[in-house]
This record gives C-alpha cells, sequence and structure tokens, in this order.
C-alpha cells in the first residue's frame, strides 16, 4: 500500500473516489484537476487500485483557530467501503502530517458539517482539536 499525488494519468480514479465525497459529477472534477484547480491530491494505492484518496490545500484565507496564513487544509478523505477500519485514514493523515511539515507549517486544519457526528469522531480520534461551530445563513434577495 502507497500513497502518492494524482497525475493526469491516476486522475480519473481520484475523480471517481471524490465525486462521493463531494456529491458532484467525476468528469467535472476531472477537468478541474487539469485546470490545476485541484493542486495537492493524493491517493491511496493497494496494489493497482485506487482506494481511497486525501484532499490538501493552502488557505490563505482565516482559517478558523489558526492564526498562520497560509494554513494546511485538509479538505477531503474517503476510503473505499471495504477498505475501512483497517488504517487507511490514519495513514493518509499521518502522510498530510508530513506533507503539512514538508510546506514548512505547523498546523493542519479541517472541518465538517455540524451534523456529520460520524466524521467529527473521526476528526477527534486522529487528535483534530475542535475550535469553534458556526450556523451560516443566507438570504435570497432577488424576490424583493
Amino acid at each position: 500500500m502507497t500513497i502518492r499525488p494524482v497525475t493526469e494519468d491516476t486522475v480519473s480514479a481520484w475523480a471517481q473516489l471524490a465525486a462521493r465525497v463531494w456529491h458532484s459529477n467525476s468528469e467535472t472534477l476531472r477537468q478541474a484537476f487539469l485546470a490545476g484547480q485541484f493542486p495537492y491530491e493524493f491517493l491511496y494505492w493497494q496494489g493497482e487500485d485506487a482506494v481511497g484518496f486525501i484532499s490538501l490545500s493552502l488557505r490563505q484565507d482565516y482559517v478558523e483557530g489558526s492564526h498562520n496564513r497560509p494554513t494546511a487544509f485538509l479538505e477531503g478523505i474517503y476510503v473505499l467501503p471495504n477498505y475501512r477500519k483497517q488504517g487507511l485514514a490514519s495513514a493518509m493523515v499521518d502522510y498530510a502530517k508530513a506533507w503539512t511539515r514538508q510546506q514548512g507549517l505547523q498546523q493542519l486544519a479541517s472541518n465538517c458539517e455540524l451534523a456529520n457526528e460520524v466524521s467529527q469522531a473521526f476528526h477527534q480520534s486522529l487528535g483534530f482539536q475542535e475550535v469553534s461551530r458556526t450556523v451560516h445563513y443566507l438570504m435570497d434577495t432577488a424576490a424583493d
């Protein structure tokens, strides 16, 4: 098992996995990757099969709880159901921590939906500390 950066040759495998997390079209994601919109994508390989991915970024904007800019950010992580509970996600987060240090940074941030208790437990089990909770609002003004 190994973790490697996504390339043009492996982008389709990444896009199929990422589409499951981001509820998006895999072709749209593939094109966005090829256009440079996802520069820090990594696949977890078991033999010839991509069984998970992790998406990282360097956020220049404010990140809750961080006093540093940029801040390394875990944008997405996914492991195929048949490969879960085997330590793959933990290995990918360890990879992300090493990647963060390679960028000269000291913090890795992440977030999840308030109602996603499974993701919250996952983050806490890996050593992430909750720093805040927010509720977002939106108002349509076109009908006024």
